[in-house]
């Protein structure tokens, strides 16, 4: 099977050498459940990444990128990293710690109990409790007092939500702290990096015409926001899906300069242990007509396959908690979707079945459904058992079971929820749900992992690595894992740790992204997965998104758009260019140039936005040109220099911060610059994408916030032609609107 070559931006390094002082090696030498060779990877790992960061007196700001496996322990090295920070004498660690409230209080709590684990903790860290208030004052006044009087370090875990967000930069915003912030080093570490933080191409508004302000944006945005609020500061990503990370434009204010690849303790099992064993067959496969799909397949009647699963779940946990007492408790995850009537069709089933079973434990031998319950007892026992040493024997295990069922919980876990997991509370649980069960939430001593959720087309390598709660330090119970996944799935898993796995060698073999663009070149990944969500063009964005004219209007980066626009016009000869037609005014008269597709993208890419919508456009019309140019559809654009030879310029002016309508209106001389394409004037060449380059200049007195110079923006045409060729060719791949 061949695979997709997916190009990688380059990147340059530099690096300093931080101290190991008293918090770092406190901290590491209270890690008791890990050994020293473990220990020291923590120290020189949060070492590197720490190497590349902003220390105290440089005004500056970096993207920095750890990479480290799913469950593998990040949380715990970027930890190590915080307190490595406060040695060096970052005064502010901010964390982003995920879209939901319980990833939010699980990092808090994990910081508490990790950093606040000597008596001098104290004098160490002020940590802040998350939450939006209505008055800022005391905040404002807390943290100018510590940051004056006291060398603490200043902790603020926040949700990955906007308006938590703003409302941190608007607390360090204050003039009280603001004058404070000079030459002091912050670390902003961005947990889970690659959801959210990234803009995606957001399906509720992919019907749409245009890119708006939605939550993800405006999370965007509201980083952007953060990040600006700090002189000095560096943003460490961390994730185990760096896909989008090392696809994201070059120029975008979360693209990384470096890279840390972590390596997991000893004991770790992920993707190789569970997909590439040759030992043990760990998944099992859920059979087509029982892979759920609330549209496609929602399922009448409970699936076998969840029964089984449920049974193989309570006979581990007799086995493993009960007989054996290896663990206080065991874990079980029913993930769905991400729809709130799916995870209680399937939590009333678990619990149906569970009471059933109960039932018939009870029940007498004379009972007429006791025989066939037997025989799935029996079955599953034969499944569950058979890698488990010293095994208990069937008739210990059914004693037992009933004492199983009476320990066991199960949990609804999903937005309108507030069902929080006590772990210590039940011998046996059982999680059903989705979006708050997927990245970078916890499952604790998860064994039993029921998923009967697959996309129709291509999945995305990050997300369905994202799913890989099982992934851990499970050694100690692995004997009982099971993964019930459709057949497409585990094909799609076992290509993404070949995937995986190559990429982390490579990485590793490179001191640097530069280094690794040099020698790497390219992710390598199996045909059947995309690379990540921000690298896709779905036929309904391309239809509703990407026909007739579109404005790219912005005053961002004015300066340095007006600059590169300059050079890139200039590297043409005079000739290469043809008057369009003479309409008897400069202001009115246009010039235009063929050019490959790939010199305009080579341009484009490095033109330089802020505001959301416009970075997902441009983003959206690069991988559209690649898509057009590689499939030999459009080797060549048209780029319009709109009023080439006008002495005064077109004045705008503001509106919600943007400029006004680019394009000229029509009038009796003049046929409307929306008319300026290659299909007038004798030009037949209608089906091409052309770029209207408009120099514009704001009208006086506007603000004082805006340069008066001028400025480019970029009027985009797609012909509609292009949008029926893709769909043809591309189909309907939207069919999971839960993703």
């Amino acid at each position: 099977m061949n695979n997709q070559i997916i190009t990688i931006s380059p990147k340059t390094e530099s690096k300093r050498v931080p101290i190991v002082g008293k918090r770092t090696l406190s901290l590491v030498q209270s890690f008791t459940k890990i050994d020293d060779d473990s220990r020291d990877n923590l120290i020189s790992e949060a070492q590197n990444v720490l190497s590349h960061c902003i220390f105290p007196g440089d005004n500056n700001c970096i993207t920095n990128l750890a990479v480290g496996y799913v469950q593998s322990g990040k949380t715990m090295s970027f930890t190590v990293l915080s307190a490595m920070a406060a040695d060096n004498g970052f005064r502010v660690i901010i964390y982003l710690t995920g879209t939901k409230t319980n990833l939010a209080d699980q990092t808090y709590k994990r910081l508490r109990k990790d950093l606040f684990c000597l008596e001098e903790s104290g004098d160490y860290y002020k940590l802040y409790k998350d939450g939006i208030k209505a008055d800022r004052a005391a905040d404002v006044n807390s943290v100018k007092n510590f940051i004056t009087d006291s060398d603490c370090t200043l902790l603020f875990p926040i949700l990955k939500h906007y308006n938590h967000i703003n409302e941190l930069a608007k607390l360090f915003h204050d003039s009280q702290i603001m004058p404070l912030l000079k030459d002091m080093a912050i670390l902003i570490i961005d947990d889970e990096a690659d959801q959210s933080s990234f803009n995606t191409y957001a399906r509720k508004n992919a019907g749409k015409e245009d890119w708006e302000q939605d939550d993800y944006s405006r999370t965007y945005e509201s980083i952007n926001n953060l990040k600006k609020t700090f002189p000095c500061h560096s943003y460490v990503q961390y994730t185990a899906t760096p896909q989008a990370a090392l696809l994201i434009d070059n120029e975008d204010i979360l693209s990384p300069k470096y890279h840390t690849v972590l390596t997991p303790g000893k004991g770790y099992t992920g993707g190789k242990f569970f997909f590439k064993s040759k030992e043990r067959k760990y998944t099992i496969e859920i059979p087509d007509d029982e892979v759920y799909h609330y549209k496609r397949n929602s399922l009448a009647d409970r699936p076998k396959s969840l029964d089984n699963a449920l049974m193989q779940f309570l006979i581990s946990v007799a086995i493993v908690v009960f007989i054996q007492k290896r663990e206080k408790y065991l874990s079980m995850m029913i993930h769905i979707d991400g729809k709130r009537e799916s995870n209680e069709k399937f939590e009333r089933w678990t619990n149906a079945a569970i009471d059933e079973w109960h039932n018939l434990l009870v029940s007498s031998d004379s009972d007429p459904a006791k025989p066939y319950f037997l025989q799935c007892l029996s079955d599953a026992y034969e499944e569950i058992s058979k890698y488990v040493m010293e095994t208990p024997s069937f008739e210990e295990v059914y004693k037992i079971l009933k004492k199983v069922i009476l320990f066991n919980k199960v949990y609804l876990i999903q937005g309108n929820s507030d069902n929080e997991v006590d772990w210590d509370d039940a011998k046996s649980h059982i999680l059903v749900g989705a979006d708050m069960l997927n990245r970078g939430f916890t499952v604790e001593k998860l064994s039993m992992t029921y998923m009967p959720r697959t996309n129709k087309g291509k999945s995305t390598a990050d997300t369905i690595e994202q799913r890989c709660r099982f992934f851990g330090y499970k050694e100690a119970y692995s004997d009982v894992i099971r993964i019930f996944l459709p057949q497409k799935s585990i094909d799609e898993f076992n290509a993404y740790v070949d995937h995986e796995e190559s990429l982390h060698l490579a990485l590793k073999e490179c001191h640097s992204l530069e280094e690794f663009r040099q020698n790497a070149k390219t992710m390598v990944m199996s045909p059947i997965l995309r690379p990540t969500r921000i690298n896709i063009l779905t036929s309904r964005i391309v239809k509703n998104k990407m026909v007739g004219w579109r404005q790219m209007r912005s005053v961002d980066c004015m300066e340095e758009n007006y600059q590169l626009t300059l050079e890139f016009l200039n590297s043409f000869d005079k000739n290469s260019f043809t008057l369009y037609h003479d309409f008897g005014t400069d202001v009115q008269n246009h010039r235009f140039v063929r050019i490959p597709t790939e010199d305009f993208v080579d341009y484009f890419r490095k033109f330089k936005y802020q505001d959301m919508p416009n970075i997902t456009r441009k983003i959206a019309t690069i991988q559209y040109l690649d898509y057009l140019n590689d499939s030999g559809k459009m080797p060549y654009v048209y780029v319009f220099q709109m009023s080439y030879a006008a002495t005064k310029l077109r004045e705008r002016t503001l509106t919600n911060g943007l400029p006004g309508n680019l394009q000229e209106g029509r009038n009796k001389s003049y046929i409307g610059d929306k008319e300026i394409l290659m299909n007038k004037f004798g030009y037949d060449d209608e089906n091409v994408i052309c770029f209207q380059l408009h120099l514009l200049k704001l009208k006086p007195g506007i603000s004082a916030t805006y340069n008066p110079s001028p400025f480019y923006n970029i009027a985009i045409y797609y012909p509609e032609k292009l949008e029926e060729g893709y769909i043809a060719v591309e189909g309907d791949d939207e069919d999971d609107d839960d993703e």
